[in-house]
């Protein structure tokens, strides 16, 4: 296992640098284009997210020759004008709200968004979707609370559209909890000790660490289950649990990460799943950045089955653990 750890951070120091490139959308069902990459893999540029067409009405049909009149061609389905709740769904545009924070402003605690306004709240506070993957607001699997929660589905076979998530930016708070619930209907195989990733959450710097700070990854354990571990891209190691917990499949579990900001060794993290401490360090450098980035949603690579879709609820950035 450790070794498959240690092969596994070395797939993400050498071939996934993700890369820093601030995006802006101005169209909720546009992706910011060319966002940062994920651990492993490198940054895929965004591709633009074409809203649905609406159907075209079949022309009715013509009369006949015989002077009866033909049947009236049928209505043409409604071309999917993005699933309830989707993002811009059909060109809609999240409301004007005015002066949106910058990429280096502070970020504001605490913050909140359950998706009940689609991803129009990353973009309210100055963040972004991207990614050639598929995301959208559903009702089913029921979410952890509200009406809705986010789905993001991507093909890990396929770098163009290996990846979907929503990114806040700018300086972040020296300490805070960064919490999301997530839902993974169906386990995976990491079919590759090297190459394979699946990440949930990604801590990139915007200035100095521009390559990425924290990683909160899937990986196979021991017996094959699913767990959580972090990985630190500053020292290049994998912080490991010590008691392997293994998530949940088909129901809801909560992931929290504790971020003590410091470039010197004063700094502090800590993983929780549901509450129950994962793994901790301190004393250590966690940010040499003055502003960054964080990732949530779906980032994949060589999986079993390829086809890989998860939900997320309720991402919070908080003062105490919750």
């Amino acid at each position: 296992m450790v070794r498959a750890l240690l092969l596994a951070a070395s797939c993400i120091l050498v071939s996934c640098e993700p890369k820093l490139v601030v995006g802006e959308r101005s169209d909720a069902n546009v992706d910011a284009a060319g966002a940062g990459g994920a651990t492993g893999t490198a940054g895929t540029a965004g591709t633009i997210a074409t809203a649905g067409t609406a159907g075209t009405i079949a022309t009715a049909g013509a009369t006949a020759t015989a002077g009866a009149t033909a049947t009236a061609g049928a209505t043409g389905d409604a071309g999917a004008a993005g699933a309830t709740g989707d993002a811009g769904a059909a060109g809609a545009q999240c409301p004007d709200i005015g002066d949106v924070p910058g990429r280096t402003d502070p970020i504001a605690v605490p913050w909140a968004t359950g998706f009940e306004n689609g991803f129009c709240d990353f973009e309210a506070v100055g963040g972004f979707c991207f990614g050639g993957g598929t995301r959208k607001t559903v009702t089913s699997p029921g979410p952890h609370s509200g009406q809705f929660s986010a789905q993001f589905s991507v093909s890990t076979t396929d770098t163009a559209s290996n990846q979907t998530r929503c990114v806040r930016q700018g300086a972040f708070p020296a300490e805070a909890y960064y919490g999301a619930w997530y839902l993974i209907p169906t386990s995976a195989k990491l079919d590759d000790p090297i190459d394979s990733l699946w990440n949930l959450f990604h801590f990139q710097g915007g200035d100095t660490s521009t390559d990425g700070l924290w990683d909160i990854t899937l990986v196979n354990g021991d017996n094959g289950e699913l767990e959580l571990l972090v990985y630190d891209f500053l020292k290049g190691a994998v912080r490991k649990q010590a008691q392997p917990i293994p998530i949940p499949i088909g129901s809801w579990f909560h992931i929290q990460f504790y971020l003590k900001r410091r470039s010197d060794a004063t700094g502090a993290i800590r993983l929780y799943q549901d509450g129950q401490l994962l793994v901790e360090a301190s004393n250590i450098v966690t940010d040499d950045s003055a502003w960054g980035q964080w990732y949530v949603g779906n980032i994949g690579k060589m999986l079993t089955p390829p086809d890989n879709t998860l939900y997320v609820d309720d991402v919070t950035i908080a003062a105490t653990l919750n």
